[in-house]
């Protein structure tokens, strides 16, 4: 029995490295489906590609293959690794952290082996395209039923490289918090949660200078044009406006600091949101 592939890179598709790499697949795995999870993440922003792959990882069927390419570093020394999960997915890509938060959304890294074996990727290996050469024919094998214990060599897990998550910092009626990511609306993910806002005291409407955001459950609940504070699909907090771009309105980007503080009636009273570059 085949699993199905989701791939995941910063290729774009203006170009045909995209294509060139399902076509790879294709002829060593015609009957496998691939999931093309996206291929707009920033250019180079491991960060970004692990925080994708890890929101999405849950979502995927339970025996995927997941493929990804955001690497920086392609050519060097760094490792390039298939991972099983505890969950029994397995993950195919540069040792970077890319994979980490997918692989602790699906249980953990429970085995991991260094893909060195020439007979499962395109010889010569290039040392610009690992994604066509050792990474799509690596998924390609595994999902048509290849072991991975035949990719190479095994790789102690705790030597895998992750990505951590910044926490946000909270204090009473405070939270100095970071913006995770900027979707295609505009809307603003922050790295706080439902429950920091209440660790930290924190309910009712925000300022943002000029600008008032009370918290709403539905974007509909907002005038058009208005900003708003809601729980988003992955349980955090994001700045949103109505049939507008929050990211726009505001001045953030994936990366910007911000203080949620609370307003003049105490930690429970309107918080306004201040900017911090």
């Amino acid at each position: 029995m085949t699993r199905p592939i989701v791939f995941c890179t910063d290729y774009g598709t203006a170009d045909e490295f995209v294509g060139v790499c399902h076509g790879v697949i294709a002829r060593i795995a015609p009957a496998v489906r691939v999931i093309d999870l996206t291929h707009a993440i920033p250019r180079q922003d491991v960060f970004r590609g692990a925080l994708v792959l890890g929101r999405a990882a849950t979502f995927m069927p339970a025996n995927a293959v997941f493929v990804a390419v955001v690497d920086p570093g392609v050519g060097s020394e760094r490792r390039s690794i298939a991972v099983r999960a505890g969950a029994g997915a397995l993950l195919v890509g540069p040792d970077n952290g890319l994979l980490s938060l997918a692989w602790g959304a699906l249980g953990g890294a429970a085995v991991a082996h260094e893909i060195t074996d020439p007979e499962l990727s395109i010889q010569p290996v290039s040392r610009t395209f690992h994604g066509r050469d050792i990474y799509a024919p690596a998924a390609a094998h595994l999902a048509a039923g290849v072991a991975l214990e035949s990719v190479g060599p095994a790789v102690d897990v705790a030597d895998l490289r992750v990505v951590e998550l910044p926490e946000p910092m909270l204090a009473p009626g405070v939270i100095g918090a970071r913006v995770m990511g900027v979707d295609g609306f505009g809307n603003v993910q922050l790295n706080v949660t439902a429950q920091h806002l209440g660790d930290a005291g924190i309910a009712g409407r925000f300022s943002i200078g000029e600008h008032e955001a009370p918290f709403v459950g539905i974007f509909a609940d907002l005038p058009e044009g208005a900003l708003g504070a809601i729980v988003d699909s992955q349980g955090y907090l994001a700045l949103v406006v109505n049939k507008g771009s929050a990211a726009e309105l505001l001045g953030l980007h994936e990366g910007s600091s911000v203080v949620l503080e609370s307003g003049d009636e105490g930690p429970s009273g309107p918080p306004r949101l201040q900017s911090v570059e």
